[in-house]
């Protein structure tokens, strides 16, 4: 799950209907400032180049505007962040759109400035927990061969556009929060969560997988497989029997349900 409840909120507004890869925490647990640039990959290319005053959100919501704008969604997604101070931003989201030409970057903020710096990626990750892999647009290669075909490329999509007009000086946003790490209900307030979202521990089993009002996860034959709790987001989670760390986390309950499905046929390879 994602690292604080903005991030996590920002996700649930879209339709991507997938979980969040665990990959993605470890890129924002590495960032050390907010501003700088983004860039989103999708199978072996850049596909867009933006910038922000947080990359802990924008990011996630530029993703929402262009993911299904691709035919095929199932291809691997990567999201790389290269943060920078505020003043730095307009030239380097420029120079890299300039030089990677992003399919849908039809705009560049400055082509004067487009000739400068690069943003300087500090890592990457996949962006969804059913991906394989990250799919190859950061890999050195890839890299390389995008530029080439830049370069050779004149009507590139950022030249649709050409440059953004300034609208004046943004002030700069004040300090943000630090982060707000989920953190498990308990007590009362997960037993209230249990009652809300729970199916009756005592009733009849109508779902081939049931998450019960007692936390216990039951199949529709009645075989106990582990237990549900919620984090303070009301985000589910499952941890199998003997285990003491969740195994999968959703953003709801019945894409956590689902999700054990598929969990458990693999594993014993019957049909629930």
């Amino acid at each position: 799950m994602l690292n604080n409840r903005k991030q996590f909120l920002t996700w649930r507004r879209q339709v991507f209907v997938r979980n969040p890869h665990r990959d993605l925490n470890a890129l924002y647990t590495g960032l050390k400032q907010r501003s700088g640039v983004f860039l989103i990959g999708c199978a072996e290319e850049i596909v867009y180049i933006g910038q922000s005053w947080d990359l802990t959100e924008r990011p996630i919501d530029s993703l929402g505007r262009f993911y299904h704008r691709v035919s095929d969604v199932s291809l691997p997604w990567s999201l790389a962040l290269a943060p920078c101070p505020p003043d730095e931003m307009h030239e380097r989201v420029s120079t890299a759109i300039r030089f990677f030409a992003p399919k849908f970057n039809t705009s560049i903020p400055s082509i004067p400035a487009s000739e400068g710096r690069m943003p300087e990626i500090i890592g990457y990750a996949a962006v969804f927990q059913d991906q394989i892999s990250s799919g190859g647009a950061f890999d050195e290669g890839n890299l390389r061969r995008q530029m080439e075909r830049a370069a050779e490329n004149p009507s590139a999509p950022w030249r649709q556009g050409k440059q953004l007009r300034k609208t004046g000086k943004r002030e700069p946003k004040p300090e943000l929060q630090p982060f707000d790490p989920p953190t498990q209900l308990t007590g009362d307030s997960l037993r209230e969560a249990w009652q809300s979202y729970g199916v009756p521990s005592d009733g009849a089993l109508i779902y081939p997988i049931n998450l019960c009002t007692d936390g216990s996860v039951v199949t529709r034959d009645g075989e106990v497989i582990g237990i549900w709790a919620m984090d303070q987001y009301r985000a589910p989670l499952f941890m199998p029997d003997d285990e003491t760390i969740p195994l999968f986390e959703a953003p709801l309950v019945g894409l956590l349900c689902m999700r054990i499905r598929e969990w458990h046929e693999s594993k014993t390879g019957e049909k629930l």
